[in-house]
């Protein structure tokens, strides 16, 4: 039987090279009894539920090592940094603003069709009218929409959309992501 600290050890390493006998529940169970497999890493033993079997069994300075090439990044990876848009709004979002939009006032989106300058949407309302919406991107980056939700246009509803769907292009130009 190893000891509780050796058994938590295995617990905090993670990837397929380090395991404990149980897991989620029963693995905190086996945390306070103590664990009965033996940590991947220092056995060629496959275990159970392994789809493959050990080739390499690393131990010490050598695992350190291992494990920490597998969770630093690449040589000369440069990260993006994570930015909110730089205009408030970006061209990425049209597709899940209009989910978003669609979503909350319990309209369907049937397909979305994306391109560099034009994203178009087919809309189906509870009561089974199929409308569009189109947004495009102009020449200067700015993005405009065109809302009609209904078999005829009703400006308050379609208005309301739009208006809608604004706020949410700003809301998620506001959450930052990496900048392309």
């Amino acid at each position: 039987s190893r000891s509780m600290h050796d058994c938590a050890a295995s617990f905090t390493r993670s990837g397929p090279f380090y395991r404990c006998a149980a897991i989620g529940v029963a693995g905190s169970l086996a945390a306070l009894a103590g664990c009965a497999s033996p940590d991947a890493a220092s056995t060629n033993v496959r275990g159970e539920g392994d789809q493959f079997a050990p080739a390499l069994v690393l131990s010490g300075a050598p695992a350190d090592a291992a494990v920490g090439g597998m969770r630093s990044p690449t040589a000369g990876y440069q990260a993006r940094p994570l930015v909110p848009a730089a205009d408030g709004v970006r061209w990425s979002d049209v597709k899940m603003a209009i989910r978003n939009v669609a979503e909350h006032n319990f309209l369907g989106v049937q397909s979305i069709v994306a391109t560099d300058a034009l994203v178009t949407a087919a809309i189906v309302s509870a009561d089974g009218q199929r409308g569009s919406v189109r947004v495009t991107k102009g020449a200067a980056g700015e993005i405009a929409a065109q809302v009609q939700l209904g078999t005829f246009p009703d400006s308050k509803v379609d208005g309301a959309f739009t208006q809608e769907f604004d706020r949410e292009m700003r809301r998620l130009g506001a959450l930052a992501q990496p900048q392309a």
